[in-house]
């Protein structure tokens, strides 16, 4: 197991919510914290300083057959705190980014763990529209007429594949699981500036070409239903072909195992617990157990069996195979 320190980033849509839940930063503006990353625009880094990116290069193992050659995963984990609401954009699927040049799209997942009265949420459009007609409403600035506009609430779960239009509202505080890309093609950011009092840049052409024309279901692939054994509770939020998350819940102890061929995240969202290895005791070392407090992040090696004792909400989470 390896605790993680997250790549922490701002935006003028953040708040301050990631420091008053988490104790991200030291109280200053924050958008988001990269919990699990190894992207090259935000790594989580090791309590010795080193990326995991770069003990992943060297003990590859860690990550089954989850991880490529220079340390890199197919996933990434991060926190959102948008005070304000986010950019009407789009993402590319995989094949929608190599023509664009990039390496991989992104299809995400919303868990709601805080939001306002009133919170709100563009999920796709509300009918089919055309390219003509969907290039129009962004030209003339009315494409938020033809989204789906969604209230929100703690505990809600949002799946987003890639192509779908979406934006975030203000006053929401999310879990985000989606696949380790940084590509983002806004439509429409309600005329703000930059810090440079410019106009946010849109990406009219490169959003046309990925978008989906027809409503996005709401559907959530993988949902499944609560099963407990001993002092563990374990939900599927999400399966499809890029991750899959589970809720868990601990009221005493319960044991995670980790697949030989995947690695697994777990993020603790309340409460607190000790995860210690059941690895046989002559293999322990100083990683092998950790106490996870609210906000904290580990990195589950593949193969492992994790014992966690204590009361305690995590998100468990892994790419699929």
């Amino acid at each position: 197991m390896l605790s993680l320190r997250p790549s922490l980033k701002d935006a003028i849509w953040g708040g301050f919510r990631l420091f008053e839940r988490y104790r991200k930063g030291s109280g200053e503006r924050l958008a988001e914290s990269w919990e699990l990353s190894t992207h090259a625009d935000g790594h989580s880094r090791l309590s010795d300083g080193r990326t995991l990116q770069d003990r992943l290069a060297m003990e590859p193992w860690l990550a089954g057959g989850s991880v490529h050659q220079d340390g890199t995963i197919p996933i990434l984990a991060k926190l959102i705190d948008a005070r304000l609401p986010l950019s009407v954009q789009v993402h590319p699927d995989d094949d929608g980014a190599r023509r664009h040049g990039e390496l991989s799209g992104k299809t995400e997942c919303w868990y709601i763990l805080d939001a306002d009265p009133n919170a709100w949420i563009y999920h796709g459009l509300r009918k089919s529209l055309t390219r003509t007609e969907l290039e129009q409403h962004v030209r003339e600035g009315t494409i938020e007429s033809v989204l789906r506009k969604v209230p929100v609430h703690a505990g809600d779960v949002f799946f987003i594949p890639a192509g779908t239009l979406h934006a975030l509202g203000g006053g929401i505080l999310c879990f985000e699981l989606q696949q380790s890309s940084n590509v983002t093609y806004r439509v429409f950011d309600y005329d703000r500036r930059d810090h440079a009092g410019k106009p946010r840049m849109l990406h009219l052409q490169e959003a046309l070409d990925v978008a989906t024309l027809t409503p996005t279901p709401r559907e959530i692939p993988g949902l499944g239903q609560p099963r407990t054994i001993n002092g563990l509770t374990r939900r599927m939020i999400v399966c499809c072909d890029q991750f899959a998350m589970e809720e868990l819940t601990l009221n005493g102890e319960g044991v995670v195992d980790v697949p030989r061929r995947q690695f697994a995240g777990l993020f603790l969202v309340e409460g607190q617990c000790r995860a210690a290895s059941c690895r046989p005791q002559s293999r322990q070392t100083r990683e092998d157990e950790l106490l996870l407090t609210p906000g904290l992040t580990a990195f589950l090696a593949a193969e492992e069996s994790i014992l966690l004792r204590g009361k305690a909400r995590a998100f468990l989470f892994s790419p699929s195979n």
